[in-house]
């Protein structure tokens, strides 16, 4: 389940679910090579990742389902191109299940961020298509 984004015209960024953790790898040479580059989500995540968003700002966002109690949705910031992520910002954790994930995230022209994913309120429950509307800007600028 990959996910990448272009940080300039030779170099990738791609993430990739390897179990129960979220990896990154980096191409400077348009994905001929790849090298590792870290862990964006906490290693106690057993998260499913499908978004990536490259702000307006130049910062990078990164979007997950977090599959561990609290159950819910999250992302972190990263302002060098993810050699570093900042602190896990908590978009939702009312979810029934560990059952939810999938992200897509979009930056709306007014700066905000729209994370839309599937989500439950209860383990025996249908699932839905649920969004979240948030703002980076008012989150961390800076690596850390």
């Amino acid at each position: 389940m990959p996910s990448s984004v272009r940080l300039s015209k030779d170099s990738i960024l791609t993430a990739v679910r390897h179990r129960a953790f979220i990896d990154a790898y980096r191409s400077d040479d348009d994905g001929k090579t790849w090298r590792f580059v870290n862990k964006p989500a906490p290693t106690r995540a057993a998260a499913i990742l499908r978004a990536w968003s490259s702000l307006k700002d130049g910062r990078l966002a990164i979007t997950y389902g977090f599959r561990s109690a609290p159950f819910g949705i999250r992302a972190r910031l990263s302002s060098d191109d993810g050699a570093t992520w900042g602190d896990e910002i908590m978009l939702r954790d009312d979810a029934g299940a560990w059952d939810l994930g999938y992200t897509r995230t979009v930056q709306r022209p007014d700066g905000k961020l729209v994370t839309v994913y599937y989500y439950n309120d209860a383990k025996d429950k249908e699932r839905y298509i649920g969004a979240t509307i948030w703002d980076p800007g008012a989150r961390q600028k800076g690596p850390r």
